[in-house]
């Protein structure tokens, strides 16, 4: 009983500690910003009096890290010499995988062929103005002969305000999304429409997981595959890359 009191007695210390150390660190990020920012995690890193911050200002989760007493912040990555792995991009994949996990099929636009099963998938954050998306697109058979299913999320590159948006939201709300994706991609004209939309998520989407050009590739595992890549191109580092 009391090895049971000792543990019970340590885990809310442990978890008041927590909420100290937040409260610490938002009072720091108020100095920083006027707008609301939210502290997602609080962990701690292999560097003594350096936290890392998994942070949501509105766009996203990001990673930041800071000294405890929350008095600095380290800009820039995390790595281990000794293995050469760059921990914070480590981060960001399972921050990735978690958040193509919950994009759920109600939440793309998917290109697989119907009763083939397909060995790779890929999700795609794309812009309708963009050059090589459009590259891509137009190769959409070659990808699927070659195993490999993409489910499109979009990320207009001018902005939420922006044509490209526009253009994504009247695909979104066509009544054939994959038709309305292609003529899109084909530089053809698709009905304006409006109805509810996932693209400004789909877009902070592309924000937390580091998207800055498009097309932008994100694999099931969190791995980020920002640019254009041909089909067997793709085949092979996806191959390599599963250990096939």
């Amino acid at each position: 009983m009391k090895f049971y009191i000792f543990l019970v007695s340590v885990a809310f210390m442990q978890l008041a500690t927590a909420a100290d150390d937040k409260e610490i660190f938002a009072e720091s990020l108020k100095k920083l910003s006027n707008s609301e920012i939210e502290i997602v995690e609080v962990n701690a890193t292999p560097i003594s009096g350096i936290k890392e911050l998994v942070i949501d200002a509105g766009r996203g989760s990001e990673i930041i890290y800071m000294s405890s007493d929350g008095k600095y912040i380290v800009n820039g990555s995390i790595v281990d010499l000794a293995t050469r792995t760059n921990l914070t991009d480590q981060k960001k994949s399972v921050i990735r995988k978690d958040m193509m996990a919950n994009i759920g099929k109600s939440q793309r636009i998917d290109f697989f062929p119907e009763g083939k099963e397909m060995e790779h998938h890929i999700t795609v954050f794309t812009d309708i103005d963009c050059g090589y998306c459009r590259k891509l697109h137009a190769q959409m058979s070659e990808y699927n002969d070659l195993g490999i299913g993409i489910s499109y999320l979009f990320f207009p590159r001018a902005g939420l305000q922006s044509g490209s948006f526009d253009k994504a939201v009247n695909v979104w709300c066509a009544a054939d999304q994959q038709k309305a994706m292609t003529l899109a991609k084909a530089g053809e004209p698709v009905e304006a429409k409006s109805c509810d939309n996932p693209i400004e998520q789909h877009y902070k989407a592309g924000v937390s997981s580091g998207v800055s050009g498009t097309p932008a590739l994100v694999l099931d595992d969190g791995t980020l595959m920002p640019g254009y890549l041909p089909p067997e191109q793709l085949k092979q580092r996806l191959d390599l890359i599963s250990g096939k």
